[in-house]
């Protein structure tokens, strides 16, 4: 009697021991396996970082020295980075100059990122040159002196320092397979003077050299601010796509891709507390602010001026978190109207609603877009006063459909442009209407929702400038995108998606 149960819990026991044994030496294995791994990927991206890291004793000496005045109180946490583009492509006019500058907030404690696009041809002063185009700095004095140039243009502590190769663009677009980017219009180039371009309107997947055209096209009314749009529109497209890779997987060529085309200052541990974070970083704590001036002829040569009350309000937009800032918007404003130095310069429409399809603009094109179609086509029943449809592309027609590459296949789909006009004069600033079965595209990205009507409609963009709206119906992904230059409000964007309405296959639709 008293052996049965000693039996019994030896029996137990020791297997129990085993396996306790056998999960813990599993664990410790596991865990000595991932710092073995960790380890030897640190290194790995240590190796690849410190090739790209600057050696240049003048460049650390600029960032080192801090700028002569302060524009407005330097924010007591975050990291300020200037980062440069160049092109070893570039006319011989333009050999050795920037192409591209941009400064970087940092700010992790405050969670929110900001970006600061100086135009090229900034009329400045160059230390020791008088007055030129602010990329004349790195003619004449490289990395150093333009980071010089820019502290004291901005009163920017500058504290990090990276160069990019515009190839970059190129290298690291073609690295992750393509990114997929909604162009707003036709871009289009045969002068044998500059690179061939050919881009449609419409939601598509560039590829690297497609992606260089679409950053580097000036050839247009915007000049260099489109370009510098463009550029922040393409990183916050390549940003937003990456949360959905694998990345642990394509992680090494994402990287090699890039750091082959950078010199930098940032270190390995930087680059990835910088990117660990970043990629988290929600469209709301994302600042987007250009310095905007007015083209105007200097000695001869072509120069954007921009007043010192301008530079200081950008900087000061740059160096706010964004929930301080759009609340002293609300404050200023009152209204849905956004201003020409962050956001455009639209105010709300009082155009009407119309709910019958055969009276809305141009019915008679939606119509056959719709009867072309395999997806149910809808149409804006209002649009913003100033906007009217424009053929978007000679070589498809005036149907708007086109196939979206995904995978090995397409997708269908339509994209309408509406160009703004002021005063009789047409812009290049486009309103656009995409429509696709691919339910499942990035642009269904998170962002703010609103009710409306049992539709759940998403505002996606940064803190101050609305990128796009979409939603879903019956199988198929909509959304309203903003101009080049965010010169349609939130308030009209949400207008356009809520009034759109159902367009017959086959009907009696007068001439729009």
């Amino acid at each position: 009697m008293n052996e049965k149960p000693y039996k019994v819990y030896s029996v137990k026991r020791a297997p129990r021991r085993r396996w306790k044994r056998i999960v813990l030496w599993s664990l410790a294995g596991l865990v000595v396996l991932l710092i073995a791994l960790g380890g030897g990927f640190y290194l790995w991206l240590n190796g690849v970082i410190t090739g790209s890291t600057t050696h240049d004793s003048t460049i650390i000496s600029a960032i080192n020295n801090g700028p002569p005045t302060t524009i407005i109180p330097a924010p007591t946490s975050g990291m300020d980075i200037l980062v440069l583009g160049s092109d070893i492509r570039t006319t011989q006019e333009e050999t050795g100059r920037s192409d591209t500058i941009m400064l970087v907030h940092a700010d992790i404690k405050q969670n929110f990122l900001s970006m600061l696009s100086i135009p090229r041809d900034l009329y400045v002063d160059v230390p020791g040159h008088g007055k030129q185009k602010i990329n004349s700095a790195y003619a004449f004095g490289g990395g150093a002196l333009t980071i010089q140039t820019v502290k004291e243009l901005t009163g920017v502590n500058i504290k990090q320092y990276m160069e990019v190769d515009f190839n970059a663009f190129k290298d690291l677009t073609d690295a992750v397979g393509g990114v997929y980017v909604d162009v707003d219009a036709r871009y289009y180039n045969a002068d044998p003077k500059w690179e061939l371009v050919n881009l449609s309107p419409g939601y598509q997947l560039l590829d690297g050299a497609d992606a260089l055209d679409y950053v580097r096209f000036r050839h247009d009314l915007n000049l260099d601010f489109g370009r510098m749009d463009r550029q922040q529109r393409f990183l916050n497209a390549l940003r937003e796509q990456a949360i959905g890779w694998n990345l642990p997987l394509k992680l090494p060529g994402y990287i090699s891709a890039l750091f082959k085309n950078v010199n930098t200052t940032l270190g390995t541990n930087d680059v990835i507390r910088l990117a660990a974070w970043g990629i988290k970083l929600g469209g709301d704590r994302i600042r987007q602010v250009s310095i905007v001036g007015d083209p105007q002829m200097v000695d001869g040569q072509s120069v954007v001026v921009a007043s010192s009350a301008t530079i200081r309000q950008a900087v000061e937009d740059f160096l706010t978190p964004p929930a301080a800032a759009t609340t002293a918007a609300t404050t200023q404003t009152g209204t849905a109207a956004t201003t020409t130095a962050t956001t455009g310069s639209s105010t709300s429409s009082t155009a009407p609603v119309i709910t019958d399809p055969a009276l809305i603009a141009n019915s008679n094109l939606w119509s056959l877009m719709a009867s072309a179609a395999p997806f149910a086509v809808e149409a804006p029943g209002y649009l913003p006063e100033g906007y009217k449809y424009v053929s978007w592309d000679p070589a498809k027609g005036q149907s708007g459909s086109y196939g979206i590459k995904v995978g090995s296949g397409t997708q269908p789909a339509i994209k309408v442009v509406y160009q703004l006009t002021r005063e009789g004069a047409a812009t290049d600033q486009y309103l656009g209407i995409m429509e696709t079965s691919w339910t499942s595209a990035p642009a269904a990205s998170k962002g703010q929702e609103v009710q409306h009507n049992g539709l759940t409609f998403t505002i996606v963009g940064t803190s101050q400038k609305v990128d796009h709206i979409w939603w879903k119906k019956d199988g198929v992904l909509y959304w309203v995108s903003n101009t080049l230059s965010y010169y349609a409000s939130k308030k009209e964007l949400l207008k356009v998606a809520e009034s759109m309405i159902a367009i017959p296959k086959t009907g009696t639709a007068s001439s729009g």
